[in-house]
């Protein structure tokens, strides 16, 4: 995470798609973000998530093969989607004690934070 601890928001570049992307990658997932194209808005994420054939980034998580668990199992590591505004939905890291690394609205850039609810977890192992 310190990679993108001190960057801003900016949609196509450091946004929760691309660092979760990364964590998966130094993990040894294979992720076909690339071939996503680029965006630099939140209809671009979209049209980019299309491309590769998800609606969503719950869908990604799932098409590209993590397993789902109860939230309440999850390790340091996993991947969590928590409510968001945005069609193509919000994703984070856990953290650890119901914490995510992952973006939110009042802060320019990654944060830890406790969201009120997650709606589902995916572990990374």
């Amino acid at each position: 995470m310190a990679r993108y601890r001190d960057r801003p928001f900016e949609w196509g570049k450091v946004d929760c798609a691309k660092v979760a992307a990364f964590h998966l990658k130094r993990l040894g997932h294979k992720i076909l973000i690339s071939k996503a194209g680029s965006y630099s808005s939140p209809l671009g994420a979209s049209r980019a998530l299309r491309r590769l054939g998800y609606a969503t980034l719950a869908e990604m998580a799932d098409g590209i093969g993590l397993t789902p668990i109860p939230y309440a199992r999850m390790l340091l590591g996993d991947i969590a989607e928590m409510p968001a505004e945005a069609p193509l939905g919000a994703i984070g890291i856990y953290a650890g004690n119901g914490n995510l690394f992952c973006f939110h609205e009042d802060h320019p850039g990654l944060v830890t934070f406790a969201p009120d609810r997650i709606l589902r977890a995916w572990s990374v192992l």
